[in-house]
């Protein structure tokens, strides 16, 4: 029991989870925005009425400035909002500023109002509420109270004033469940991108990056020191290197904060030899698990799922001698697994082959030789006489025979490797052609790459080129032609399976 207690308390340590949730914190602007009547207005025959409103603007900010407090109480707060007038920057969620405009309507001495007798003038006030995000100055929503008030007489900027500050008490004041419900509409993120880059051949030991970006553009309200969304990213077959585990978790702060709206995450390949079914299918899923105060049912976000190379490729040779020979074989289900860094690869010595427990290897591996140095075997056929598959063979000259030696003491193989010999990452790609008047007596041809044999049939290639080695570490397909001094050429293919 309490062995399985310690073993549970090791792993609670190591998943990763949502900090307690935050109720995010709005600030309310004190600063209100006006628009005074310009200069000109003032040398009119009506320039009284125009004092009287800029009068009246400077009665409206003081008193909105004054009731600040008032308007934060009556905005009010529940278990998901608050607001917080002395908030930090950086745990400002939201920024509530407002901005008054006044269209006064007065008549001029001696003018009755023939639709409204005894009106002799009229006033339209209104209040417009602003409720953006300081991080990305998106508008999340907004508000307007407003009203309009006539009168018999021309009112002083005193009365105006009054008459526009009710407007504060006004019930049409956006109160603080209206805006959570404006604001979680607008983080009900259901988009994104989920990108991988690195080599994407699945042997249990490459990593690579997996990037999500692009959730709805911006993610909303999210301070740097207050977080209100959280998110987790999964994967079906292989695990994030954060916390050796299919999933990650993340907040929105750490996406927005942490570089141009993505987040990237560390990511080892799964092993193809670990699944029966859907071996080169690695499924990506995000989702958002929690907003404000507490976890919501889980939201799809984005699902993706990126294809994987399991290392195995069908190689193809044909070699073509016109006039000659045209011969095309095919080795199936080679693993070809090329890591970045070779150093990191399991070493073995001859020795540990020599005893009856011989270990089981899997390429990528190096064998160190005593006296010769360190050999390295980045690929494997699934036959281990490595005998190629013949797709067609052909000769150009009437009534000779094709046939290639498929016994265990013919020449075939086909392996990239490194050895002292040839320091480079190369392909020993060979197979045993014969040419003759009937099969079993002719002329032996060894077609390959290997340069030990006269250069009429190899094709002597010393380096995998590097735009070649790259495709194969990313599982891609690739092609090489070659040629001789002959004029034959031989054409190698990797294609991935």
């Amino acid at each position: 029991m309490r062995r399985w207690f310690i073993a549970l308390m090791a792993v609670s340590m190591i998943l990763p989870g949502i900090a307690s949730a935050n109720r995010g914190k709005i600030r309310i602007i004190e600063h209100l925005s006006t628009e005074k009547a310009p200069s000109d207005k003032m040398q009119s025959e009506v320039a009284d009425k125009w004092i009287r409103h800029n009068q009246m603007i400077d009665l409206v900010e003081a008193g909105y400035l004054s009731r600040i407090q008032d308007l934060a109480y009556r905005i009010g707060n529940n278990q998901n909002l608050e607001v917080d007038q002395d908030a930090a920057n950086t745990m400002e969620n939201f920024i509530l500023s407002a901005s008054f405009n006044c269209i006064p309507d007065e008549l001029p001495d001696g003018v009755e109002n023939e639709d409204s007798p005894g009106i002799k003038a009229s006033y339209y006030f209104v209040f417009h509420f602003e409720l953006t995000d300081p991080q990305t100055n998106e508008i999340v929503s907004m508000y307007k109270v407003d009203a309009k008030f006539t009168s018999a007489n021309r009112l002083s900027a005193q009365e105006q004033a009054e008459l526009a500050l009710k407007l504060l008490d006004d019930p049409g004041i956006p109160n603080i469940d209206q805006i959570e419900a404006d604001i979680t509409a607008n983080a009900d993120y259901h988009s994104a991108r989920i990108r991988y880059a690195g080599t994407s051949a699945a042997n249990g030991k490459n990593t690579g990056k997996v990037t999500v970006s692009g959730i709805r553009n911006n993610v909303i309200g999210e301070a740097k020191s207050n977080p209100i969304s959280g998110f987790e990213l999964r994967c079906e077959k292989g695990k994030f290197k954060k916390n050796n585990t299919r999933f990650v978790r993340f907040e929105g702060n750490e996406y927005f904060h942490g570089g141009p709206n993505s987040i990237s995450f560390d990511y080892e390949t799964y092993n193809c030899a670990d699944f029966e079914n859907d071996k080169t299918e690695e499924r990506f899923t995000l989702v958002q698990i929690s907003r404000f105060a507490g976890n919501i049912e889980e939201k799809l976000v984005q699902e993706e799922v990126i294809e994987f190379n399991c290392g195995s490729y069908n190689i193809t040779a044909h070699y073509s001698a016109p006039g000659f020979a045209d011969a095309k074989v095919v080795w199936k289900n080679v693993s070809v697994l090329i890591p970045d860094d070779l150093s990191k690869i399991p070493v073995y010595h001859a020795e540990d082959f020599e005893n009856d427990d011989v270990p089981e290897v899997i390429v990528p591996y190096a064998i160190n030789i005593p006296d010769y140095g360190m050999e390295y075997y980045l690929s494997e056929c699934m036959d281990e006489l490595e005998i190629p598959e013949i797709i067609s063979l052909r000769a150009g000259r009437p009534g000779a025979v094709l046939w290639i030696e498929k016994g265990e003491e013919a020449l075939n193989k086909c392996s990239v490797e490194k050895t002292p010999e040839n320091p480079f990452v190369h392909l020993v790609l060979q197979f045993d052609l014969y040419i003759g008047e009937n099969e079993g007596d002719g002329e032996q041809i060894a077609v390959g790459t290997d340069s030990e044999f006269p250069d009429a049939y190899t094709f002597p290639w010393k380096s995998i080129d590097p735009d070649i080695l790259e495709k194969l570490q990313a599982g891609q397909f690739a092609e090489k032609k070659l040629s001789n001094q002959a004029g034959a050429t031989l054409t190698i293919t990797f294609d991935p399976k």
